[in-house]
């Protein structure tokens, strides 16, 4: 496990191929910039990687977050393969807006996978690892 690294309020780590959040609450904007950045590098290392949103303390962003969010996942070569733990009922229903839009107005999708755990979390990555490597042993 490697060291945590904070985004004001939020932190974050590497592990591997994955990247691990646990935000504090509301992603502010000034915050937002930085993380996609921080995203972003990591998709490009690790194109089959992972990103683990610990959200059992995320708020819903506000309007001009979810903008930022959009408009940069519309620029960038990457697809973030997310999965989420802990998600309240106010923050899912704010992702599912948010990737209804991302489909409606940039016709791509995001993989989002919401879990109860964080033990699940990381079951799930397992499970994808093990496709993975099974679908790039049969060409």
């Amino acid at each position: 496990m490697t060291d945590w690294h904070s985004l004001g309020p939020h932190r974050f780590r590497y592990e591997d191929d994955v990247l691990y959040f646990e935000p504090q609450g509301v992603i502010e904007p000034e915050y937002a910039s930085v993380w996609m950045e921080t995203i972003g590098a990591h998709f490009q290392r690790n194109r089959t990687g992972f990103l683990i949103v610990d959200a059992r303390k995320l708020m819903p962003p506000s309007h001009q977050v979810r903008r930022l969010f959009l408009t940069w996942l519309k620029q960038v070569p990457v697809r973030p393969r997310v999965v989420g733990f802990g998600v309240n009922l106010m923050v899912r229903a704010a992702s599912r807006l948010v990737l209804a839009a991302a489909r409606q107005l940039y016709g791509f999708e995001l993989d989002l996978t919401v879990v109860a755990t964080e033990a699940d979390a990381w079951a799930h990555i397992e499970q994808q690892r093990r496709k993975l490597q099974a679908s790039s042993a049969h060409p």
